[in-house]
């Protein structure tokens, strides 16, 4: 949802430039990271982290400009925070588990049809 309000408002407020239409390509590839972190997608730790990096920039672009979004910000310190709290709950080994029990599933009914 920070994303999206991110991104409504980016389209709403800034001025577009060749510094702030990029930042539009950010907030759609978060929106796509999280999405697939909501389905427990192991690729979705991956464009998590990029996804991060990609919001520090946004956000240091902000700030070089001379101007302030809370909301950017706010989004930025989320980036961060669920970054930290996925690889704490050691959810990357999880998924690579369920991914390895699903391939072993598939794998059996493969056999019997």
């Amino acid at each position: 949802m920070l994303s999206f309000v991110c991104l409504v408002q980016h389209l709403i407020f800034a001025i577009p430039s060749k510094i702030t239409n990029p930042m539009i390509a950010e907030y759609f590839f978060a929106i796509i990271a999280f999405l697939l972190l909501a389905l427990k997608k192991q690729v979705s730790i991956i464009l998590l982290i990029i996804s991060g990096i990609f919001s520090a920039v946004v956000v240091w672009l902000w700030m070089t400009h001379y101007a302030f979004s809370l909301v950017v910000s706010l989004f930025f310190i989320y980036h961060i925070a669920i970054i930290i709290i996925i690889f704490e709950s050691k959810l990357p080994q999880k998924l690579k588990e369920k991914r390895k029990l699903e391939l072993e599933e598939e794998q059996l009914w493969e056999n019997k049809y």
